[in-house]
């Protein structure tokens, strides 16, 4: 399951650079710092696609192929499976896009990198078709993981390329004038799908019931780091500015990388949930797979049934909230007072432990 977890993740990294990178392309010279990010890592990102889409392919063949054959069963995913049909889609896209990519100047011409921005939608639009939540509706599932993937590739690519291939500051204040509504726009569209995608596989009166299972489990620390993440995007984008125009020579770039690091949180979160059995019936899931080892750590005796379990504040929870909140206050001073980038994002991730441990001990 590991491999399929990282190729997940993989997969949204490739998709966050290439949106980043020609988003960044077309934005002018005097509203961006200096950004240099080798043809290479494009091309490595389009491989990427290629490679890390078929890991649903590969599961596929893997459950089928023993008394089949192999080459009988990945003809037959292929051609009859929509994640087969929608795989060889990305396959012909990402070859005449990385015919594009090597040719062609897209990071120097706008032309070229609306081009290159329109193929990497068609790519997410093939995405799509074979996700989860296209399979569970006529329409809407498509267009909201279509909506989602799209806004989450766009707000995170930006950032990601910002924080770790810009070369200089300059522009920074510029930059932020038009990141920020974008990023805000981004993020009001990735809660709004994903919220909808949530409701499709989880009832949300058994939202707290999933957290029995793997797939809650990954749920509920995904939401988690949101709470530091907006936290976080807030001080880099209001507070930064007045940071500023205060000191020009002051460096925005650690505090921006710890914001990325925290997306890569959401996306690890994320992969494991693609991975991850959805809880349609809690009941049953618990009965076919058992409850979530985490959630057993925590537990401590054998669950038979959702009845089982009651949510109620304890000691402990009381505790653990406390401390949460008094780290989510030094990441707020850590901000105000200048303090060191790592020590606002070892904050973050203690704030989350910290209300992940209060609800896990309030069963």
């Amino acid at each position: 399951m590991i491999i399929y977890l990282i190729s997940e993740l993989l997969l949204y990294l490739s998709f966050a650079i290439l949106a980043g990178t020609f988003i960044i392309a077309i934005v002018p010279n005097e509203k961006k710092p200096t950004i240099s990010i080798h043809k290479r890592w494009l091309q490595l990102s389009i491989l990427g696609i290629v490679l890390f889409s078929a890991m649903p392919v590969v599961q596929i063949v893997e459950y089928l192929y023993q008394g089949v054959g192999l080459s009988l069963t990945l003809t037959n995913v292929i051609n009859n499976f929509e994640v087969g049909r929608a795989w060889t889609l990305i396959l012909i896209l990402s070859i005449f896009y990385y015919l594009l990519i090597s040719v062609f100047p897209v990071q120097q011409k706008k032309s070229y990198a609306v081009l290159a921005l329109v193929f990497l939608f068609i790519l997410i639009l093939a995405v799509g078709w074979a996700s989860h939540a296209a399979s569970l509706t006529e329409w809407s599932g498509f267009a909201f993981h279509t909506t989602h993937f799209t806004a989450v590739s766009v707000w995170i690519g930006v950032l990601f390329i910002v924080s770790w291939f810009s070369k200089d500051t300059k522009n920074w204040n510029a930059l932020l004038k038009w990141y920020s509504p974008l990023a805000i726009v981004c993020f009001i569209l990735t809660m709004i799908s994903g919220f909808y995608m949530m409701s499709l596989v989880v009832d949300l009166t058994d939202y707290t019931n999933s957290w029995l299972l793997d797939y809650g489990q990954a749920l509920l620390i995904k939401h988690l780091f949101i709470i530091p993440l907006l936290v976080f995007a807030f001080f880099n984008g209001m507070w930064m500015k007045r940071r500023l125009n205060q000191n020009p020579q002051f460096n925005p770039k650690p505090w921006v990388r710890g914001e990325s690091l925290l997306l890569l949180f959401i996306f690890s979160a994320t992969a494991f949930l693609g991975q991850s059995s959805p809880p349609h019936e809690i009941e049953s899931t618990i009965k076919t797979n058992g409850v979530s080892a985490l959630f057993q750590f925590f537990y401590g005796g054998t669950v038979a049934g959702v009845s089982q379990v009651q949510f109620s504040l304890t000691t402990f929870s009381f505790v653990f909230m406390l401390l949460a909140a008094i780290f989510l206050a030094l990441l707020i001073y850590s901000f105000r007072k200048k303090a060191p980038a790592i020590f606002a994002f070892f904050m973050s991730f203690l704030s989350v432990l910290s209300i992940y441990l209060s609800f896990m001990t309030s069963f």
